[in-house]
């Protein structure tokens, strides 16, 4: 019989007296949107298991050391959303509504000009009149009535829903209507008359 010679492995380890998990990094959400949450959800997985101590500790190091390197800052803005009130320039046939607005928050505001026919405002107008009976009248349904399809297909083409937004704050401007930006509009003063010249 041959003779088998066994190696012994000594191997150290390092015994750190008062060797604890911090159990408020356990109590703490996490979340993997960020890297710390990543790290906090292994280590919470791997507590669960019943892993060794020592990866558990290396997790929660490691977890520390990526808070310590987030940064969070607050910020704050002007409180004007880019957009601007709109004032009307009443011409003969036709009306400019005037507003300035901002593409970006960090752009300076540009000056946007839209403007509205009187044949535009009259076909608003006649479906009004044509739908008015006494109560709030949805915005869709005028809109429906004006361009011949469905409001979210008037919604969803911008230049229109753009269009008649302003058609109801120009017959605001002039009291014929009381318009809700909840989508509504109430007649002040029925029937509200086809505009001849503006």
């Amino acid at each position: 019989m041959k003779n088998k010679i066994v190696y012994k492995k000594n191997i150290e380890t390092e015994q750190k007296e008062n060797a604890k998990l911090d159990l408020s990094v356990l109590k703490k959400k996490s979340s993997a949107k960020t890297s710390s949450g990543l790290v906090l959800g292994y280590l919470k997985k791997l507590k669960n298991a019943n892993a060794p101590f020592e990866y558990l500790k290396v997790l929660e190091s490691l977890y520390k050391d990526i808070k310590g390197l987030e940064v969070s800052e607050e910020v704050k803005f002007d409180s004007w959303r880019g957009k601007s009130g709109v004032h009307f320039l009443v011409k003969p046939d036709f009306v400019i509504a005037v507003r300035y607005r901002k593409a970006d928050k960090f752009e300076k505001p540009k000056k946007v000009k839209l403007k509205i026919t009187k044949d535009e405002i009259n076909k608003v107008i006649w479906a009004i009149n044509k739908l008015d009976e006494g109560n709030e009248i949805p915005t869709s349904e005028i809109a429906e009535k004006v361009y011949g399809k469905k409001w979210n297909l008037v919604f969803s083409t911008r230049k229109q829903h753009i269009k008649i937004v302003e058609i109801f704050n120009y017959l605001e401007y002039i009291n014929s209507v009381h318009y809700s930006r909840r989508g509504s509009i109430m007649v002040l003063k029925p029937p509200i008359e086809i505009q001849s010249k503006l």
